[in-house]
């Protein structure tokens, strides 16, 4: 009977509680439309410097990262591989050489990364063939060693396909070590300071330039995410005297969004409860002064106070459960058509670039964090109504019949 009275009752002044319910509802769409792009675009942040140059660990010399000397090969090497081979968990696996260069054309010098790979391994690994303006991946080209330069290093140099460039860097007996390459592909990634820095050749070139036998790096691509920092762990085990990070490690700002991402998430959901709190214990403390007379007068036949106090809950919760799942809803809808078509962004793709972010941003949110709206709402919906209904019952009945018009 209670339940019933008190559903009722929210339709007694049906604009209020209309007014109420969508509020809430475009706090709750507001707060989640938020949450979901900033997430999507940390995501897809994260995915892309994995996918494109990090990939999920990497394994250098002790000594490799610090100085970034020609001959600090890694030890282990072919114990290492024979692990990786074997192991289940790994997707994909690319040993690569490094060399700090500089690089001149008939159009100016630049600093630059020499990548040395080897691109059936490299593919495995990062999507960087799929970044290429003409698809030649190594595959095409003539006598002289090829290059892949960035689009930014080729605007810079003016270093178009087909022209050479010098390259000049320490070999591992330190001396130094001029080459001559030919570009024979450009590529561009999302990250315009990764590009601006780092270039391709084939690991035989620069291994026959450099005097050098080993191995800089060993990248692994795992099968699942969520197995990096365990599988991490297991190869510390094994090979302990070499410096093993997995992409949090490698580039720490991503990890450090990720961080930050949760606290957003936190945020949010304070700032989304809140307003349901506020919306609620201002609407029930209305309808409270609103219906003195009527309360007294219940109180005054002899209602039991607990009913008086549950139907002022059973409000609060009928008002949570309409805003609730309606925000939810339209929500989920609208989430979900952005995360297949996208936000376009395109206008401010160059400065997107620069942090390492596509144009094009796919909302995302967990499923999980759909259900975990809904019990905080019944909750925040619960914990808000006590407030007026605990006003409800300090009411004096002799008081409020005697005062009330």
């Amino acid at each position: 009977m209670i339940i019933k009275i008190a559903f009722k009752n929210i339709w007694r002044n049906s604009l209020r509680s209309w007014t109420v319910i969508i509020a809430i509802s475009l706090g709750i769409f507001g707060g989640l439309a938020v949450i979901s792009t900033a997430t999507g675009l940390s995501k897809m942040r994260q995915n892309n410097a994995i996918e494109t140059y990090i990939s999920h660990i990497q394994i250098h010399d002790t000594n490799f990262l610090q100085y970034a000397r020609t001959n600090d090969t890694i030890n282990q090497k072919t114990d290492i591989l024979s692990f990786l081979n074997l192991s289940q968990l790994v997707s994909g696996i690319s040993t690569r050489i490094k060399a700090e260069s500089f690089i001149q054309s008939a159009g100016g010098t630049s600093g630059v990364i020499l990548n040395g790979i080897k691109p059936d391994q490299e593919k495995s690994v990062t999507r960087i063939y799929q970044k290429l303006e003409k698809g030649n991946y190594f595959q095409d080209y003539k006598r002289k060693p090829p290059i892949i330069l960035s689009q930014i290093l080729s605007t810079k140099l003016n270093a178009k396909i087909n022209t050479t460039v010098q390259c000049s860097f320490v070999n591992s007996k330190g001396e130094p070590a001029v080459c001559l390459f030919k570009v024979i592909d450009i590529f561009q990634t999302n990250n315009s300071m990764y590009d601006e820095v780092n270039a391709f050749v084939k690991a035989e070139d620069l291994k026959s330039y450099a005097q050098l036998s080993g191995i800089h790096e060993i990248a692994i691509k795992l099968e699942n995410e969520s197995n990096v920092e365990s599988f991490r762990k297991k190869l510390i085990e094994n090979f302990p005297n070499h410096q093993i990070d997995s992409w949090r490690g490698i580039a720490p700002e991503l990890g450090y969004a990720d961080k930050m991402m949760n606290l957003i998430l936190i945020i949010f959901l304070i700032i989304i409860m809140l307003a349901l709190a506020f919306g609620i214990i201002n609407t029930m403390l209305m309808a409270v002064l609103e219906r003195k007379k009527e309360l007294g007068m219940l109180l005054s036949i002899g209602m039991n106070k607990r009913k008086v106090f549950g139907m002022i809950i059973w409000e609060s919760i009928f008002l949570a459960l309409l805003s609730g799942p309606l925000g939810l809803v339209c929500s989920y809808v609208t989430i979900s058509i952005f995360a297949k078509k996208g936000i376009d962004l395109s206008f401010a793709a160059s400065g997107l670039k620069s942090v390492g972010i596509e144009s094009t941003i796919y909302p995302f949110v967990e499923n999980s964090f759909y259900y975990i709206i809904s019990i905080l709402v019944i909750l925040t919906a619960i914990l808000s109504s006590i407030y007026p209904a605990i006003k409800a019952l300090k009411l004096n009945p002799s008081e409020t019949l005697r005062t009330a018009n």
